[in-house]
């Protein structure tokens, strides 16, 4: 089983029901995207900051192949060791990125698929709303036909 973390915007952005359609379900754990293909993955996610920081580490990684003839399998160890590091924090950095874009952690929820994390985070939700209203009859006042027309009791006129 794995856990998600579930994303929901801020209160004052938006209403209930916009709120929960952009929810984000972020799996907790190693992403293989994040290791394969660091800067993708990072600049595909939006998380800005941290990938200017992996190019930047990238560039320092080749000066110092080019220009201080450090031995090519370190230069290799060191790639493998940022890559090891971006597929470790890729997630916990994607979570950073939506509470700086106004999203907020609303809960953890433990499945082995995001399909069933939505179902379960979806279902909770629905059991905590109360019924509808909608679903009773309308409640109507009952009627008086006592009084007919301007006069505010029965019988008097002025």
């Amino acid at each position: 089983m794995a856990l998600f973390s579930v994303y929901l915007p801020k209160l004052q952005t938006s209403t209930s029901d916009a709120r929960l359609e952009q929810a984000r379900f972020v799996r907790d754990g190693f992403s293989w995207g994040g290791f394969l293909f660091p800067v993708i993955w990072l600049l595909w996610h939006r998380v800005w900051r941290w990938a200017l920081a992996v190019m930047a580490l990238d560039v320092v990684l080749v000066l110092l192949s080019n220009r201080f003839g450090v031995s090519p399998s370190a230069i290799a160890a060191a790639g493998v060791l940022e890559m090891l590091f971006v597929g470790l924090e890729a997630r916990h950095w994607f979570c950073l990125a939506l509470e700086r874009r106004g999203f907020e952690l609303s809960e953890i929820v433990q499945a082995e698929t995001k399909e069933d994390a939505e179902y379960r985070f979806f279902e909770r939700i629905a059991a905590q709303q109360p019924a509808e209203a909608s679903i009773l009859p309308p409640q109507r006042a009952p009627r008086s036909y006592g009084v007919i027309g301007l006069f505010p009791e029965q019988g008097s006129r002025g």
